[in-house]
């Protein structure tokens, strides 16, 4: 009888921690919930392995579909990248060994409350902007170690290092400019170089095109029909075309919504997303990997048009 009460007393401490332990995981799954309902935005492409740091040290592994929330701290692995777009419709791009803090993000129905400030690191950046610089222009800011980089309707990049920070434009809306400290930035695709020492920042200058397709592999815009480098496993392989399958979605469901002849600049993107699905699937269908992408770090990173 002593065994049975044993074996009895053993089962039921079995049930009882199991049950627990699905009660930790609903509750778990619950404040997952609830936090992701203030998301600032999603990603839409991914490559390699890109993590999500909290404040307070917990951490996520992003995926196709998964959202950031405020205070995230994005952080790409080596070979790595990853594009996210915000709910203003802006687009941030990170690439390989690179790490930004979103310390402030916020987008309502108030024109006037919109404000952002990332905080970048060391690494590779792009960043499309979209409806919080065309209605609070004031209230938007992007970070570097040494300096930071106010815009009126481009396409902006940094490349960051601790010897060096590159800043500029692949892309200037006509009647716009951007600022980075001192110096102001009103030709398209030129940048200034910020030494981080001194920050001292030198006159704007033509962005040479080496830069400019470095940009386009490591930090590639998906919404923008970019493909960027060839993925490093299967899986990338897959979320390339799972990417490009999504981004020409948004843009058809876009189009469908406009009344009269459609936006050309959007037809345009359309076309390169549809060029860039069908260069995805060969690379799939090829089985074709790529060594080259990014540059030093290991994982865990360094510390189409304008809206």
């Amino acid at each position: 009888m002593r065994v049975l009460s044993k074996i009895s007393t053993t089962m039921f401490m079995a049930v009882l921690l199991v049950c627990l332990m699905q009660l930790a995981a609903f509750a778990a799954a619950e404040k997952t919930e609830q936090e992701f309902a203030n998301a600032i935005g999603e990603v839409v492409y991914m490559m390699g392995t890109v993590i999500a740091e909290q404040p307070d040290g917990t951490k996520r592994t992003l995926d196709l579909n998964k959202q950031v929330i405020p205070g995230d701290v994005i952080v790409t692995g080596k070979k790595s990248n990853v594009e996210i777009v915000l709910k203003d419709d802006s687009v941030f791009a990170q690439g390989p060994s690179s790490r930004t803090s979103m310390d402030e993000y916020v987008f309502n129905d108030d024109p006037n409350a919109g404000k952002m400030l990332f905080k970048m690191g060391v690494g590779t950046f792009r960043y499309v902007t979209g409806k919080i610089v065309q209605q609070n222009p004031d209230g938007f800011a992007l970070d570097t170690p040494t300096t930071t980089i106010g815009i009126r309707g481009t396409q902006v990049f940094a490349v960051i290092t601790p010897d060096k920070e590159e800043i500029g434009n692949t892309q200037l809306t006509p009647g716009h400019t951007m600022s980075v400290g001192n110096q102001t930035i009103t030709n398209e695709k030129h940048s200034v170089t910020v030494d981080p020492k001194t920050g001292e920042i030198s006159a704007p200058t033509p962005t040479s095109q080496d830069t400019i397709n470095t940009l386009v592999k490591n930090t590639p815009l998906t919404s923008n029909g970019e493909t960027g480098a060839v993925g490093e496993s299967p899986e990338d392989l897959d979320r390339k075309v799972s990417a490009f399958q999504s981004q020409i979605d948004r843009t058809k469901e876009g189009l469908a919504g406009v009344e009269g002849r459609p936006d050309y600049n959007s037809l345009h993107t359309l076309t390169l997303q549809e060029i860039g699905e069908k260069t995805a699937e060969s690379e799939r269908n090829s089985g074709t990997t790529d060594s080259a992408l990014g540059g030093g770090g290991g994982d865990g990173g360094g510390g189409g048009g304008g809206h």
